[in-house]
């Protein structure tokens, strides 16, 4: 039996138990915290600077829930925001993979700098790329803001923290005679018939991403004017509310520079041109569903690989490729950009600055051409 407003009990087994509100979620709901002790008065001594607690920071506005509570509320959000599918895939992994196991537990009001300090050196020390860890803590910031404008948090624990500047990643391109060596598995394949070998074609003339390629279609080839309409693209992509846990899915490019038109080679337009005439299929890259998801097509490529006897590589290789034979042919920059549907010249630039030396060099003996 209860003491009258205390939510103090009696239990079975003899002892005292005592419940207190320990804090609220974000949709006002409380979930509770309870103490236990061999007397009544005993758990009454240790409640009440528990409940004495709550009452501050209830007086405060403040949230008293987990920190869990809150990159729930926050995803479920963008959930029902207008993102795309790719988008809220990506933030479900970031919270379910990272932000959960590590800071979920941590009350709200008592989450501090230090705590995200620490908990960014962790996602470095696990080898993660800088790009994945601005991703991280850029919805981490979004959250944690969030909780500081409406009160729910004392300030913004990330307000102060500045990431270092990313590291250039190494690109990896194929030289001209892997090039060549690649080129000649693929064309083979096309040759017996099989046609898996278009794909990586199609990337090496034209610097296509393999989510694009695996979604283009015959209709997106104009043939008149040589031209490929890069419109949409495939991924595979968690299903949260089905029986299902992945689907592949049609989507819109993955940034509005990525939507754009790439001429044709000669070549690329005769090829397909004839893998066209023996096809009645929707997709350019075909499979048993009458498309080929990416992870097909990597497979394919792997078996490629090991057929030109060229070592494992992924097949974003294919784009860097293209890219670097572009640089190699002193193809300026702003056209590169565009063709790979970079959302601006120094992006291409920051990632293949690498890949220049023979540009500087050239501009070096023009330079000493003029001395002359």
């Amino acid at each position: 039996m209860a003491r009258r407003g205390e939510n103090i009990y009696h239990r079975r087994d003899g002892r005292w138990e005592g419940r207190y509100i320990k804090g609220r979620k974000p949709c006002g709901k409380p979930y509770f915290g309870y103490v236990y002790g061999c007397s009544y008065g005993e758990v009454k001594k240790r409640l009440l600077p528990l409940k004495a607690a709550y009452c501050e920071l209830r007086a405060e506005g403040r949230y008293t829930g987990p920190f869990r509570d809150y990159l729930l509320a926050h995803l479920a959000e963008k959930r029902q925001s207008p993102i795309k599918a790719s988008s809220y895939d990506s933030y479900y992994r970031i919270v379910h993979s990272h932000l959960l196991p590590t800071l979920g537990e941590v009350p709200a009001h008592r989450l501090t700098e230090r705590h995200v300090r620490q908990f960014l050196s962790d996602l470095r020390n696990q080898g993660l790329s800088d790009s994945t860890v601005r991703n991280i803590f850029r919805f981490l910031c979004g959250v944690t803001k969030k909780a500081a404008k409406t009160g729910a948090m004392e300030r913004d624990v990330c307000a102060d923290i500045t990431l270092p500047k990313p590291r250039l990643e190494a690109v990896h391109a194929l030289s001209r005679p892997q090039q060549k060596a690649l080129e000649c598995a693929a064309m083979s394949t096309l040759e017996s018939g099989v046609g898996h070998g278009i794909e990586v074609i199609l990337a090496l003339y034209t610097g296509m991403r393999v989510g694009e390629i695996c979604a283009l279609r015959w209709e997106d080839v104009d043939f008149d004017r040589e031209t490929i309409r890069v419109r949409h693209t495939m991924q595979r992509l968690n299903l949260y509310d089905a029986g299902a846990k992945t689907a592949v899915r049609l989507g819109p490019p993955k940034s509005g520079s990525s939507a754009r038109e790439i001429p044709m080679s000669a070549r690329l337009s005769r090829l397909l041109l004839d893998l066209r005439r023996g096809t009645a299929g929707e997709f350019v890259v075909t499979g048993r569903q009458g498309f080929a998801e990416p992870r097909v097509v990597q497979y394919r490529f792997e078996r490629l690989l090991e057929q030109a006897r060229l070592p494992h590589m992924g097949f974003h290789a294919t784009r860097h490729s293209f890219a670097t034979r572009c640089l190699e042919l002193g193809v300026d920059v702003a056209t590169i950009s565009r063709l790979l549907g970079h959302s601006s010249a120094k992006m291409t630039l920051d990632v293949y600055t690498d890949s220049l030396p023979e540009q500087r060099r050239a501009a070096m003996r023009k330079l000493d051409a003029l001395a002359a």
